[in-house]
């Protein structure tokens, strides 16, 4: 019975068990033994970072280029959006009616007592006047208008409800030397509600005061 030897390895058998070893040692060590940062980009291959490879949310707006991100979706809302409120604002505002204007003496309208009455010009003036008139804008602030000659007495006109001063009260406006009576003012006797009082001749012109609530 012949004894079977066991031949010795070639060297090329010997030289590929030697750099397994080494490429085995070589992977244990570097992850055990680098240090720690010390991998950066330039011992990255092209492309060796997959999105496998990366845990969400461990990259961070510092982390990424923006020049390098496409138009977000939409963005073209997104550039007005800044000026979404102001546009709805400006639209709403010009969506409120003129406040009306109500013409002393106009059909309708509150009318002149004791003679009182808008001044003539002279024949060939190459203007007008602004008639008497009243009106409330949006904030709830009366606005006189126009200029008035009194007549037989102090009296001009008489402001409806909802377009005098407050109830009891009575505004003195010495620019114009002229009164504005509110609701429920009694002098002797005498009602004085919503009467507009001048001295001769008054501009009302400039006259507001806030309306009664």
């Amino acid at each position: 019975m012949k004894t079977s030897r066991i031949g010795r390895p070639s060297p090329a058998l010997i030289i590929s068990i030697v750099a397994l070893v080494f490429a085995m040692v070589g992977t244990g060590y570097a992850a055990t033994h680098l240090k720690k940062k010390s991998v950066g980009t330039a011992q990255l291959k092209a492309s060796a970072v997959t999105n496998a490879k990366v845990k969400n949310q461990t990259l961070t707006g510092k982390k990424i280029k923006l020049s390098t991100l496409g138009t977000v979706p939409n963005a073209t809302h997104a550039t007005a959006a800044d000026t979404a409120t102001t546009a709805t604002t400006a639209t709403t505002a010009n969506a409120l009616p003129a406040p009306e204007l109500h013409v002393i003496g106009a059909p309708g309208q509150p009318g002149f007592e004791e003679g009182a009455q808008n001044p003539a010009l002279e024949p060939g003036t190459p203007f007008s006047l602004v008639p008497a008139a009243f009106f409330k804008d949006h904030d709830g602030v009366v606005h006189l208008e126009g200029f008035v000659k009194a007549g037989t007495g102090p009296k001009a006109f008489t402001l409806p409800p909802g377009y005098r001063p407050a109830s009891g009260k009575a505004q003195l406006f010495p620019a114009a030397e002229a009164y504005v009576f509110g609701s429920n003012v009694s002098i002797g006797g005498k009602d004085f509600s919503g009467a507009v009082y001048i001295g001769g001749e008054a501009i009302l012109s400039g006259i507001t005061f806030r309306a009664e609530s």
